[in-house]
């Protein structure tokens, strides 16, 4: 919002400074001359300015954006460290006996829901025998 306020200000101070200065004027650049509206020559100058400063912009952002992209093919040093950690979690992972992964065996498992119905079988007994 800064921005384009003081834009829309600096516009303005130029807008005056042309209108004000309305005389045809001489120029020449090498071996051509001609007879122009000072009002001409500063905003043709005001518009050069701004498109070169736009190109310079443009330029620095794009040369910013091929460095943080890598080449195709060719991997960082960043990468390489991530499939690195990667490979080496993948074989801890395969290396893990099941206790240590916290995982359970399908036959513990079938074993502990039977232990919990049976258990749960005779509390139900208890609670209907006790009413």
């Amino acid at each position: 919002m800064f921005v384009l306020l003081l834009s829309i200000v600096i516009a303005l101070i130029i807008v005056i400074f042309a209108v004000q200065n309305a005389l045809t004027v001489p120029i020449q650049f090498f071996f051509w001359s001609a007879q122009l509206p000072l009002v001409l020559v500063i905003f043709c100058s005001v518009l050069a300015g701004a498109l070169l400063m736009f190109c310079l912009a443009l330029w620095r952002d794009l040369k910013s954006q091929m460095k943080k992209r890598p080449l195709k093919g060719v991997k960082t040093e960043k990468q390489e460290k991530e499939n690195q950690k990667q490979n080496q979690n993948q074989i801890q992972n395969q290396k893990r006996e099941p206790s240590e992964a916290g995982d359970i065996n399908p036959a513990e498992d079938s074993e502990t829901t039977n232990q919990n119905n049976q258990n749960n079988q005779d509390n139900t007994e208890k609670i209907s025998s006790n009413e």
